[in-house]
């Protein structure tokens, strides 16, 4: 069997694990999304919109098709800072429980990073014809990922999810309002760039001007005592930032493609 079906295989059952998370009977069973274990109609929403896109990219992988890569690098990314953030948020783990979760994520990384490797390799950027797609394609499916995000923030799983609009966090309707909203714009966005449509451009330029405001805005404005640990804050802003802006300039370099 080919190494991509390999995978194919291991990511299809990892869609059936993520399927099966919300059904889960204990709380240590819940899909764990950028660091957090969540339960409830976040995990449901999590846990099953992963569960589509991993059965997507399993197929993807499957059939040998091109749009793979891109959703290997955007899954292989998450799945690095998921790891990252639940080391950073979570409880050092102690015992057997610690050897697990090193275990746990060294093969989650090779399984993640294995897949893209295999793809490179067998030249699935050279079948590419479009220059900058592959890498435009991924951060379509990032900025899904970020309207997920945001659609999870009305349930307020914790103190800390609430949105946060031009450096305020909102609570109750407010925030309800302002995720929804964000979540919608975040997905037509994505829409745009995965299928390069002329509107992409400018929505990405008032993107990238939002998040740079609204960073400066949280800095000037958050409550005293929110300090964010130097390890959190700082890969948190390059991601923000260059995620935003390097969406926006890519999409402004092959604009002549946009239609």
């Amino acid at each position: 069997m080919k190494p991509l079906r390999i995978f194919a295989v291991l990511f299809a059952l990892l869609a059936a694990s993520n399927f099966a998370k919300p059904l889960g009977v204990t709380a240590e069973q819940g899909f764990v999304f950028l660091g957090r274990r969540l339960e409830g109609t976040p995990n449901l929403l999590a846990g099953w919109s992963f569960a589509v896109f991993l059965a997507a990219y399993a197929m993807a992988l499957w059939r040998d098709r091109i749009q793979a890569l891109p959703m290997g690098l955007a899954y292989a990314g998450y799945v690095s800072a998921n790891l990252y953030l639940f080391t950073l948020m979570m409880p050092a783990p102690q015992g057997n429980r610690q050897i697990f979760g090193i275990v746990y994520s060294l093969l989650a990384l090779a399984g993640a990073w294995g897949a893209v490797a295999v793809m490179l390799r067998e030249g699935f950027v050279r079948r590419e014809r479009e220059t900058g797609r592959i890498l435009l394609r991924s951060f379509a499916l990032l900025f899904a990922l970020m309207a997920l995000s945001d659609a999870l923030k009305p349930f307020a799983y914790t103190p800390t999810t609430g949105f946060v609009l031009f450096g305020q966090r909102l609570s109750g309707t407010a925030n309800t309002i302002a995720a929804l909203s964000f979540s919608a714009l975040l997905a037509c966005y994505a829409h745009a760039i995965w299928n390069e449509k002329r509107r992409a451009l400018p929505l990405g330029i008032a993107y990238a001007a939002y998040v740079a405001a609204n960073l400066l805005l949280w800095n000037l404005r958050k409550p005293e005592g929110s300090t964010t640990p130097l390890l959190f804050a700082l890969p948190y802003l390059v991601s923000a930032i260059g995620v935003s802006s390097g969406a926006a300039l890519l999409l402004r370099k092959h604009r002549h493609r946009l239609r």
